[in-house]
């Protein structure tokens, strides 16, 4: 049988012609087979004449080796290679002693290296007397992936599992698991692939698929499945190099020269301005601790501008005069604070006898 250069087709249209015969002889005709239970006795028979019409758009740069047309119902089978006409762009042959009934159709397109590149199938009844016509739509055939993973880089795992995850919208559209028993790779079929470019990474886990075991997530890759052939993938980790630099942000210094004294306006407090290396002063805060059972306590934030403040504070009067204690910080503009400056005491007047 010669070749035929499949260079523009998409669908492959049918027309099916049926008769019926009562016969009691052998079935079958040169050309194709027939297998029936050899405890089933021949019934009423027909025959089914099967025409095929390439039409365009099948595929490019691809060549037919042969079409064949299989009729199946239960353990009955009978198929017919159909004769490809180039110049026609058909293809057509009969089946003769079929016993009338309902049967399944299929009609399958082979290349050169045997694979499958186009099938369709439907259901096709055979009546005694009448002719029988259907049309048939070919599909593109399912491929096959096998991706050879090479997994040496994590030997030190003792138990691997991993996943193929095709698809990067929202969902993935298929999800393939596989375990790494012994030695440095695996191997992984996916089969029944829809024949396209399909999207696919790799990722890795430890004991379990929890996220939290995840090691390893690769980047996307590509793979072109063609019609009803195997693509072959070769995977290994992609390796990258991480720059760190650190940047060390010192806190600002302690204020110093401070001072707290009394005068009309309350508790005068003043310090010298702080200069960070950085030169990133943000401001001050201002503390103060009224008793050695509460602690010092935040007053007062400001800006990097002010050095004096005035603190009110608000206490009854006593008998005698109260010890205060102020202390005062400076913070960056990260956020950082410095070490509060040493206390400076000051007495609040108690009342005048």
């Amino acid at each position: 049988m010669s070749f035929l250069p499949w260079r523009s087709y998409w669908s492959l249209v049918l027309v099916l012609m049926g008769f019926t015969t009562l016969a009691s002889g052998c079935f079958g005709n040169p050309g194709h087979s027939v297998s029936y239970p050899p405890s089933s006795p021949p019934g009423p028979t027909g025959g089914l004449a099967v025409r095929a019409a390439l039409a365009k758009g099948m595929g490019e740069n691809q060549e037919i080796g042969r079409v064949i047309a299989t009729l199946s119902r239960g353990t009955h089978i009978v198929e017919q290679n159909l004769v490809v006409d180039p110049v026609n762009m058909t293809a057509s042959g009969t089946l003769s002693g079929v016993l009338i009934g309902t049967w399944q159709l299929r009609v399958d397109v082979f290349g050169q290296q045997e694979e499958l590149l186009y099938t369709g199938s439907a259901s096709i009844l055979v009546e005694e007397g009448k002719t029988t016509s259907t049309g048939l739509t070919l599909t593109a055939a399912p491929g096959e992936l096998v991706v050879e993973l090479d997994l040496s880089e994590f030997a030190s795992y003792e138990l691997l599992k991993g996943k193929l995850v095709f698809g990067n919208g929202p969902k993935p559209e298929l999800i393939k698991e596989f375990t790494r028993d012994s030695g440095p790779g695996v191997v992984v079929t996916v089969e029944e692939l829809p024949p396209r470019t399909h999207d696919l990474r790799v990722e890795l886990y430890k004991s379990t698929y929890h996220s939290y075991n995840c090691i390893y997530q690769g980047p996307w890759q590509v793979a072109t499945i063609r019609p009803g052939k195997p693509t072959q993938l070769s995977w290994s980790p992609a390796w990258g190099l991480v720059e760190i630099i650190g940047v060390i942000d010192l806190p600002p210094p302690s204020p110093t020269q401070v001072t707290a004294s009394l005068d009309e306006s309350g508790i005068l407090i003043t310090w010298a301005p702080v200069t960070p290396p950085e030169d990133d002063l943000q401001g001050y805060r201002v503390y103060a601790q009224l008793d050695a059972f509460t602690g010092f306590q935040l007053v007062a934030e400001l800006s990097e501008a002010l050095t004096t403040y005035y603190y009110q504070p608000d206490i009854p009067l006593g008998d005698t005069d109260m010890p205060i204690q102020v202390g005062v910080s400076s913070i960056d503009t990260g956020g950082h604070e410095s070490l509060r400056s040493p206390p400076v005491t000051v007495y609040w007047p108690g009342p005048k006898i």
